[in-house]
């Protein structure tokens, strides 16, 4: 098979108005993980310590009687719970975890408004946040109270956290992680503090230091670079996975829609099984259109509920057809007929299992069934991020415009070039001989002549991919 780049059509970054047509409730039928999945690692058995009594209501949310209990906390991430902090699941503690400041900001509140004005004012607050991002910054509130409890600083002198606080928690953890997750911790600290109406001082110029230095001296904690998937990784896949078994149908359906879509897989894939929700995660029953601009190849385009960079502005996935096995469309269709069974409000990479059952395809599943056949075929490992990186990088080689990638991927123009120049140093870094570097000095200029039409300036900040 000849290399597919070379034969690429030009994708079509469809602008296109929808309203997603998401159906009422997911029905419970959630499959196990097939069997050629590897298994996942065991969990562990809920805390049988007696659970502490909450603070006063903050945010009435509701809650599944599916939700997951709060397990035993892991070697190091041991908190002493009370009153303040309880033990709850690390998606809730943005919302559980109080402190004097903010008992005595939510019953002034109380004062002025009735409870159902409370109520939305909550759900609006926290709902300004993914629910991933909860969890995320989740670590920075526990990192946080446990250096607290460690230096026995009061409750009431935790929020609003002074910036000699703040710098002395920082200071802390130099050389001990990376400049990251510093950064990672400190929003969900000010979250924490923006959620509960406190002042914060982590705009100062000792903590502005503070985390200077951490990123200095953070460096050997940095994650290895990946470099992008190829289409050597892509033919591969092809090549392995049986495409009538409706897990490995939904793997290649997903595989080709992350590469050529140029999409993150936190925007098709759900982060387990108990966090599927229409209003983040594409669904089967979303709206498909097929467009044919003029000149160019067909393409399909789904509208996404939510992305990183727009978040409740949704996006687009667009699927340009292609003349060869790579093709997103066929590998598209093929998974929903596979998976005919799978309800319509179902995750649109959802998958049917024995009895009938289903279940939604979880980032964790996907990169072990990728990542086990590229082991077995000898190839570079890479990060599910790659498939983003790959697939823009493909296209680009392929002589397909900048500023059509750039639509296709949703990146803004000064976005798509700090992207550019990550990725740049990635590639010859990683894959050694898999990109042509004539090629690659091509992309270079066409990005030069992007930037000069865009009038941008040479940017110096970093961005995360």
């Amino acid at each position: 098979m000849s290399k597919a780049s070379a034969r690429a059509p030009t994708p079509v970054p469809a602008t296109i108005a929808s309203e997603p047509e998401l159906a009422p409730r997911m029905r419970r039928g959630f499959a196990r993980p097939p069997d050629s999945l590897p298994p996942p690692p065991p969990r562990r058995s809920s805390s049988s310590q007696q659970r502490p009594q909450p603070a006063p209501p903050v945010p009435s949310i509701p809650s599944s009687s599916n939700k997951p209990k709060p397990r035993k906390p892991k070697a190091g991430n041991e908190i002493l719970n009370n009153n303040f902090r309880p033990h709850v699941l690390a998606q809730d503690r943005l919302r559980l975890w109080s402190s004097p400041f903010s008992r005595d900001h939510d019953a002034e509140f109380r004062k002025h408004l009735p409870q159902d004005a409370v109520d939305k004012t909550y759900a609006a607050l926290f709902g300004a946040l993914a629910p991933d991002t909860q969890e995320n910054y989740a670590a920075g509130l526990l990192r946080f109270h446990q250096f607290c409890d460690k230096f026995e600083i009061s409750e009431r002198a935790r929020m609003p956290a002074s910036h000699f606080l703040l710098a002395a928690f920082i200071a802390q953890h130099v050389g001990t992680v990376g400049g990251g997750t510093v950064k990672s911790w400190m929003s969900g600290i000010k979250a924490w503090h923006d959620l509960n109406g406190a002042p914060w001082e982590g705009e100062d110029r000792w903590v502005e230091l503070a985390r200077r230095t951490a990123n200095k001296e953070g460096t050997a904690f940095r994650r290895e670079q990946r470099g992008p998937v190829t289409i050597e990784h892509m033919i591969a896949l092809h090549a392995s996975l049986d495409l009538s078994k409706p897990f490995d149908a939904a793997i290649w359906a997903l595989a080709t829609a992350a590469f050529w879509g140029c999409r993150r897989l936190g925007e098709l894939t759900v982060p387990s099984l108990d966090k599927f929700d229409p209003k983040y995660h594409v669904t089967r029953g979303m709206r498909r259109r097929r467009i044919s601009p003029n000149g160019s190849s067909p393409a399909t385009a789904i509208p996404l509920p939510w992305t990183k960079s727009t978040r409740d502005r949704g996006g687009l996935l667009t699927l340009t057809d292609r003349d060869d096995d790579l093709c997103p469309e066929k590998a598209l269709q093929n998974h929903l007929v596979v998976n005919k069974g799978v309800p319509l409000d179902a995750p649109l990479f959802a998958f049917t299992s024995n009895g009938g059952n289903w279940s939604p395809m979880t980032k964790d599943w996907f990169m072990r069934r990728c990542t086990s056949i590229w082991k077995a075929a000898n190839l570079l490992l890479v990060l599910g991020h790659s498939f983003r990186i790959g697939g823009s990088t493909e296209l680009l080689l392929a002589g397909v415009p900048c500023e059509v990638v750039a639509a296709l991927g949703g990146w803004t123009s000064l976005a798509f070039l700090l992207y550019w120049r990550k990725i740049e140093h990635i590639i010859p870094m990683n894959i050694g001989k898999a990109y042509d570097k004539a090629k690659l000095a091509e992309v270079a200029k066409a990005f030069e002549e992007f930037r000069i039409t865009h009038n941008i300036a040479l940017p110096t900040a970093d961005l995360v991919l």
